[in-house]
């Protein structure tokens, strides 16, 4: 009688099956790591792009008009400011179009066109802490007269219009239409920029809280619709520290110029030109590039 043999079948022992687990787990914290990176690479060049479509929306608004887009009056304004003014530009035109009353705060509660928000930080969605306003993640740059001279954002009249008389130096600068349709403020031509576009800061990544993304912040309420507020402009000179700065869980001013990316801040040069701008850089150099005339020369910045 013939007897078969049953063959034994290889299969992996438990300190096998533990050594390939290992190599597994370092495998995949060699490679988070590097996919954090390209994520990281993709969003700042995101942002990269937001800003030169501004920069393009900006400058066709000018052709059209013959001057830079207003930055609007007060907080809160019905009037908005910059963001506002180049809706038709960035095709958005319906959305403009909304604005029959001449008062935009509807809109503020429609959308969130994408190019205003930095996928490093947040998406285009309504946020719930600020009665589903849509926020924003860019504003104007607006200096002060020396790099620690305040207050050159204000001029002493945040509500009214006392600023009226006062000449910002910014390219995007406060004033606008009132609703009797009177231009009350300054307004800023290409030709009035004599440092040089490339040389002028027009829009950047302005600072935020890094816990209040979602949640928004008192200098981050108002959203993309607001007019002159630190929720679409801010200051070049120096407040409680350093400017710009990355994002932080707190200590926030709410008129410093940041981002939550790791070495700088995107910049929208007045030439139309995006640069990243490291944080490192010289107080004095920011405050100048704020500057349309100044007379500055900034060099390695």
């Amino acid at each position: 009688m013939v007897k078969w043999m049953r063959s034994r079948k290889p299969g992996f022992t438990l300190i096998e099956l533990l050594v390939v687990i290992a190599i597994i787990a370092i495998l995949i914290g060699l490679l988070l790591p590097a996919v954090q990176k390209v994520r990281e690479a993709a969003a700042r060049l995101k942002c990269q792009n937001n800003l030169k479509q501004m920069g393009l929306a900006v400058h066709n608004f000018h052709d059209v008009s013959g001057f830079m887009p207003p930055g609007g009056f007060v907080p809160w304004g019905a009037e908005g400011g910059w963001a506002c003014n180049i809706l038709p530009y960035i095709e958005q035109g319906n959305l403009a179009n909304l604005n029959t009353a001449k008062n935009v705060d509807p809109l503020r509660y429609k959308a969130g066109p994408p190019i205003f928000y930095c996928p490093s930080r947040r998406n285009a969605v309504a946020s719930p802490t600020q009665a589903n306003r849509y926020l924003m993640d860019y504003a104007s740059a607006t200096p002060g007269d020396t790099p620690t001279s305040w207050d050159q954002f204000w001029y002493g009249d945040i509500w009214g219009m006392g600023w009226v008389s006062q000449q910002y130096k910014g390219i995007i600068v406060r004033g606008g239409y009132d609703s009797s349709g009177k231009w009350q403020g300054g307004k800023v031509t290409m030709v009035s920029i004599t440092d040089g576009t490339s040389n002028t800061l027009m829009i950047a990544e302005k600072r935020l809280d890094s816990r209040n993304y979602v949640n928004g912040d008192w200098h981050d309420d108002c959203g993309w619709g607001d007019a002159w507020d630190p929720d679409v402009v801010r200051y070049t000179g120096q407040g409680a520290g350093p400017n710009p700065r990355k994002d932080s869980p707190g200590g926030v001013s709410g008129y410093d110029f940041g981002s939550a990316h790791s070495t700088g801040i995107n910049t929208l040069m007045g030439d139309g030109s995006v640069r990243h701008i490291t944080y490192s850089i010289d107080a004095t150099t920011f405050n100048n590039l704020g500057t349309r005339a100044g007379g500055e020369v900034n060099a390695n910045f």
